[in-house]
């Protein structure tokens, strides 16, 4: 013990951290000083200073050895070394993290090797809390939504629980009644399970049970969930009465959970619909379209500040130039960030709110931010394809914001290829023809998209203000030559850019050269994917 000044000790003992100091002598190691820390987790007190761990633990040998052999590997590397946290030691105590640092003399020989052990017992209680809040709502202690995306789901059946008109409770007696009530609600289902059956809550007044094992039938679990609830609650000494609307979806062995999850969602809505206190189980021989729009339309207006939404590209690769020109952005939509959303699903929504404006502006922009890590990868000369709807060049101010947002983030026109539809294209509107024009006389480039899919015919090509046509990948599929040949014979003719979509495969590419084809985009080159995991695709070349 007066190896080390008592100011010294005093310090080392006020921490909590375990500290050993061992003399170093013909590779046996003596207690030099432990502090208070280490004296009460391990046993070695001062009467124990200038023994060896032989002679301390002379009752637990295999102790001695693990804590020699420890040592010894410090003593052999010469420097600190780290030991992970979380061992049982031989005696049963928990080791925590452990760095061992050398004392070297005056002649640079090691004296003495110093342990610093963090006391594992409070990381393991903090990791555990943590472990809790990252699994478990932390208002009534079941399983939240994490812990239902990372369970494997197996069949049986989901039942998605709703609380009608939760929303008035908080409204009228404040959020402190509505969370006592979350509280006792989901203290009543979790009375009407087994230990077997997986309870969550989503969020709000959302709850989930998965039932596997159930003996019962769907109806009888949900009238049973209906009646657990039907009793009063007693929130600020006032009873008070709900009902709930349960969606049921019928789990296989394939399904994933945001199938499952979807599925109850849907059936869930149809419950609601049907008034209160109702279940619903999803069958696909319904039809529930109007379902799926009304509930896609109420997210939507929260996709953009939830931050939902992402762009993928696909590039197109030129033949004749030996690499990418074009990427064109495509549009996803993570509903919640769990569930991926069709764009034939959402598309139509947004078009049909208007949402599609505010949309297409946010992917107008990402499209500039997203410019330079392009051209990092392609060259300066690369160029995004955006998809315009009839919407947005029906909206007055749509080329004034276009090119606001260009200006803004300092990006040309001639950067960016705007692809219509043929909805767009067969339109008679002279405003729509007249908006193309400005357009093009701005410097974007005007792409007519899945050419010869709709009403395409040769006096609209000659009529609209377009640079180019983008063949439908249905062509390539029935891979027709002559119609092929045809195709690219008339864009020719009327000095119009082609491109050729939907190419899977390597004979596919080369059917299409021989045909004078010269840009292309597929699955075969590429699929849709972040910028950053792009490929290069350089100097490809027909077989």
């Amino acid at each position: 013990m007066n190896e080390i000044p008592p100011l010294l000790a005093l310090a080392l003992d006020a921490i909590e951290d375990f500290v050993y100091v061992m003399r170093v002598h013909n590779e046996q190691f003596y207690y030099s000083y432990v502090n208070r820390s280490a004296a009460k987790f391990s046993g070695v007190r001062t009467e124990h200073l200038g023994k060896t761990f032989f002679e301390c633990y002379a009752h637990e040998p295999e102790m001695a050895h693990y804590l020699h052999n420890k040592y010894m590997k410090a003593l052999s590397a010469g420097q600190s070394t780290r030991f992970e946290d979380g061992n049982v030691l031989p005696n049963g105590n928990l080791s925590g993290e452990s760095i061992i640092s050398p004392l070297r003399g005056p002649d640079q020989r090691i004296t003495h090797l110093i342990c610093v052990t963090r006391d594992y017992t409070e990381r393991s209680r903090y990791e555990e809390k943590l472990k809790f809040y990252a699994y478990y709502d932390e208002l009534t202690h079941l399983f939240n939504r994490r812990f239902l995306y990372e369970y494997t789901l197996k069949k049986g059946t989901l039942f998605l629980l709703n609380i009608d008109n939760f929303k008035s409770i908080n409204d009228m007696m404040g959020h402190e009644s509505g969370d006592a009530l979350l509280i006792q609600a989901a203290a009543r289902i979790k009375q009407q399970f087994t230990d077997g059956e997986i309870i969550c809550r989503l969020g709000s007044d959302e709850f989930l049970v998965v039932c596997q094992n159930s003996e019962r039938s769907p109806y009888q679990t949900a009238q049973m969930m209906l009646r657990a609830l039907s009793g009063p609650f007693i929130l600020k000494d006032r009873e008070v009465k709900i009902t709930a609307s349960i969606g049921i979806a019928p789990l296989t062995q394939d399904m994933n959970t945001q199938t499952a999850l979807r599925h109850a969602d849907i059936a869930l809505h149809y419950a609601k619909g049907q008034g209160r206190s109702r279940y619903h189980i999803f069958d696909t021989s319904l039809r529930y379209e109007q379902i799926v729009r009304f509930h896609h339309e109420l997210a939507l207006n929260h996709c953009l500040e939830r931050d939902e939404l992402q762009l993928l590209y696909q590039p197109i690769y030129s033949m004749e130039k030996n690499r990418v020109v074009i990427v064109e952005a495509l549009l996803r939509w993570y509903k919640d960030h769990q569930q991926l959303v069709s764009p034939a699903e959402f598309i139509p929504v947004a078009e049909e709110t208007g949402l599609i404006i505010p949309i297409g502006d946010w992917v107008i922009r990402q499209v500039c931010r997203d410019l330079p890590l392009l051209q990092r990868k392609y060259g300066n000369r690369i160029r995004i394809a955006v998809n315009i709807s009839r919407i947005q060049l029906d909206d007055p101010d749509f080329i004034y914001r276009l090119n606001q947002i260009l200006a803004e983030e300092q990006v040309d026109a001639s950067y960016i290829d705007l692809e219509i539809t043929e909805s767009v294209a067969t339109s008679n509107a002279v405003e729509e023809q007249s908006s193309l024009l400005k357009l093009r006389d701005q410097g974007y480039t005007i792409s007519l998209d899945d050419f010869g899919t709709g009403y395409s015919s040769l006096s609209m090509l000659t009529r609209l203000p377009i640079d180019k046509i983008k063949i439908d990948r249905s062509f390539v599929t029935q891979m027709n030559p002559p119609v092929l040949k045809a195709l690219i014979t008339m864009a020719e003719a009327l000095n119009l850019q082609v491109v050729a979509e939907g190419i899977e495969d390597q004979e596919q590419w080369d059917r299409l050269v021989e045909l004078g084809y010269k840009e292309f985009q597929g699955y075969w080159f590429s699929y849709p994917m972040p910028a950053c995991n792009l490929p290069d695709l350089d100097h490809l070349s027909p077989a």
